[in-house]
């Protein structure tokens, strides 16, 4: 019983690592959206769709934390935008 309650609590920390980088990616993306009037941020959504090859419903996912942030697209998202805003920290399993 006790090793069940350890794995499962490892499990749990994994995963809550997990969540966070993916609050923080979005967050992240978000953050350089909301600096725009909405306009702007139309056609920044734009960009990042196109360049992406993704649906735009995908970089708004994106923005609101609903889906993760894969690393090959973070890599476009920061050409696109010509800065660096995600932590360049290990990706999550």
């Amino acid at each position: 019983m006790a090793v069940k309650l350890t794995q499962n609590t490892q499990i749990s920390k994994k995963m809550t690592e997990k969540n966070n980088k993916i609050r923080k990616d979005s967050e992240a993306l978000r953050d350089f959206l909301n600096k725009f009037e909405k306009h702007d941020k139309t056609y920044w959504i734009s960009q990042l769709s196109e360049g992406c090859m993704v649906p735009r419903y995908t970089v708004l996912n994106w923005a609101k934390g609903l889906t993760r942030i894969q690393a090959l697209y973070k890599q476009k998202i920061e050409e696109i935008i010509g800065q660096d805003i995600f932590d360049k920290i290990s990706e999550p399993a």
